[in-house]
């Protein structure tokens, strides 16, 4: 293989030729490894002034909306586990025991989600066979000069997808491009952005742009390159955008071979199975029992919920505030029984007013699977719980002020539901 410096000059062909082989190697060695990706997404919407109509107030990547004046809508934070399994990004909850889907919606609910970061983006610009190159010249950057080249990847070379329309099926592959940066010294990636300059009229969308840097993680012993940081952008016809920012984390190998399947970490199987319940010290009762449907109980949180440290993903307990029992009278599970669930929704809307949406799902009561349909307190938790929601199983809170904390004072209502497989 040719130098990729020779008197220190960039050799652009031999270098991009070192570069691409050194990224499809690692990138081929992802199935073997998971990270955790923290995200934080934001909203920003029209309140102040005629909405735009069009999108002539994107005219460039990293435009800002010209003319409405555009606030903070909603922000949120998550936390997942991410892999690769037949060429495809995974994902679960944080600390999940499987992976549950290739679709991040269907694990966060409804905002902008982006895949594609973690390996798939490299393979279709570094690893195709039909992505376009060309070397656009040397660019300083924190003491040290990076070759630049700009690239476009058409859309039979592309895995690039975007929805279009109501329907789930409904999608749209994208020819897109960008520029990336490699360091001419070690051949190494740093950083690569991908725009969609014109997306398809039907996704009501203007621009599409991500930003993603890169690094080396050693791990055991095998240094392999992974995102450090995305930023996703996305530009609405009417003014409003999305800005979704991706910190990667906490990368190991698989200790054990890893399961994809879309069921919980543990199902809930048939819900008239009998089961014994215990928890919180409390005597266990003698006879084993069913759990049925349409029980009411109370559970009173014991872990600490805070704006500031918390995410949806973090696993929680709960406690039972009474005993509950079947009809007949035979106890199905003592006072203090530990109920175990996840945040699977940390919302703090700031515009047009303020207040945090906090969904928690449980599916265990002391240490048995169990379905649970949260009771709504109010028409306003009702209405949010509804259409807006469209994960089943999920109890959705409203609560306002500048700062949000719950511990043990916070009890919920909660009945027992027919069993069924869901995602925790």
């Amino acid at each position: 293989m040719l130098p990729a410096v020779l008197c220190g000059q960039v050799d652009p062909s031999a270098l991009l030729q070192q570069a691409r082989a050194k990224i499809v190697e690692s990138v081929e060695k992802l199935p073997k490894y998971t990270c955790v990706q923290t995200v934080h997404r934001s909203r920003f919407e029209v309140f102040y002034g005629r909405k735009a109509s069009g999108c002539g107030h994107v005219e460039e990547a990293g435009a800002a909306n010209r003319g409405p004046m555009v606030l903070l809508a909603w922000r949120d934070q998550f936390k997942l586990d991410v892999t690769i399994s037949q060429g495809t990004e995974i994902f679960s909850w944080a600390g999940a025991q499987v992976f549950q889907s290739a679709d991040v919606q269907e694990i966060v609910g409804g905002g902008l989600t982006g895949t594609g970061d973690f390996g798939p983006f490299l393979m279709d610009v570094f690893g195709g066979k039909g992505s376009v190159y060309q070397y656009v010249g040397s660019e300083p950057e924190q003491r040290r000069a990076y070759a630049v080249y700009r690239y476009h990847v058409p859309v039979p070379a592309s895995h690039y997808q975007i929805k279009v329309g109501a329907r789930p099926e409904g999608l749209a592959t994208l020819a897109y491009e960008g520029q990336f940066w490699i360091d001419p010294q070690s051949a190494e990636l740093s950083r690569m952005t991908i725009a969609v300059p014109k997306p398809p009229k039907e996704s009501e969308t203007c621009r599409i742009e991500t930003t993603i840097d890169y690094q080396r993680v050693p791990i055991d012993g095998a240094p392999l390159l992974l995102p450090q940081s995305t930023v996703l952008k996305l530009w609405e016809p009417d003014g409003a955008r999305y800005e979704n920012r991706i910190a990667y984390a906490g990368c190991r190998a698989f200790r054990s071979e890893s399961v994809f399947r879309p069921e919980v970490e543990a199902t809930t199987g048939d819900s008239t199975a009998a089961a014994t319940v215990s928890g919180g010290g409390s005597a266990a009762p003698k006879t084993r029992v069913a759990v049925p449907a349409g029980l009411t109980l109370q559970i009173a949180l014991r872990s600490k919920i805070d704006a500031e440290t918390s995410f949806a993903g973090d696993a929680i307990e709960g406690q039972l505030v009474e005993a509950i029992h079947t009809r007949d009278g035979n106890l199905v599970a003592p006072q203090g029984a530990i109920v175990q669930g996840r945040i699977v929704r940390f919302v703090e809307h700031s515009a047009p007013s303020h207040y945090w949406a906090v969904g928690l799902r449980f599916h265990s009561l002391g240490g048995v699977p169990v379905t649970l349909e949260a009771v709504p307190r109010s028409r306003e938790e009702q209405i949010l719980n509804g259409a807006p929601e469209r994960r089943q199983g999920i109890g959705a809170f409203l609560f306002q002020g500048d700062r949000l904390a719950l511990d043990e004072r916070f009890v919920s209502e909660w009945k027992t539901a027919p069993a069924r497989s869901m995602r925790n």
